[in-house]
């Protein structure tokens, strides 16, 4: 039995360049697990997303193809928030700022020892000339459970 839920409250800043935004391997935005915001804490820890901001930073030219963006639970969970279309975020002709927070319809189940991607539903491609990067700023608590 657990002795009691221990909460932290942190946050994640950083920026996805071009080469993870197109890219295809494993941590990458383009692969299926998507990017890294907020890594796994540990087998007794699970990651909550309270808010976040993402702004596509347009630079030359918009990335092509892509899919919806969602934050999901990492390792190839579910989404935890609602999604933005690539026309709108990624593959935007200009600059453009979104607030993800968590879905509320139903409860997010939460998983042992995964963190929190961004994920594209398919990888976004460099049409030759796009030098946009992803600057992201993610609040999200790591719940000690003792399980």
């Amino acid at each position: 039995m657990p002795s009691g839920i221990r909460s932290e409250e942190l946050i994640a800043v950083g920026t996805i360049v071009t080469a993870d935004i197109t890219g295809t391997a494993a941590g990458k935005l383009g692969h299926a697990d998507g990017y890294v915001l907020v890594p796994a804490y540990g087998t007794d820890k699970v990651v909550e997303l309270l808010s976040a901001v993402l702004i596509m930073d347009f630079a030359t030219a918009a990335y092509t193809a892509g899919g919806n963006t969602t934050i999901n639970i990492g390792g190839g969970g579910a989404a935890v928030t609602g999604l933005v279309s690539t026309g709108n975020f990624i593959a935007a002709a200009a600059d453009a700022i979104y607030h993800f927070v968590p879905l509320s319809t139903v409860g997010n189940a939460m998983t042992a020892n995964r963190g929190l991607n961004l994920v594209s539903a398919s990888a976004p491609t460099q049409p030759g000339t796009a030098a946009g990067e992803i600057h992201y700023k993610v609040t999200y608590r790591v719940h000690t459970t003792n399980l």
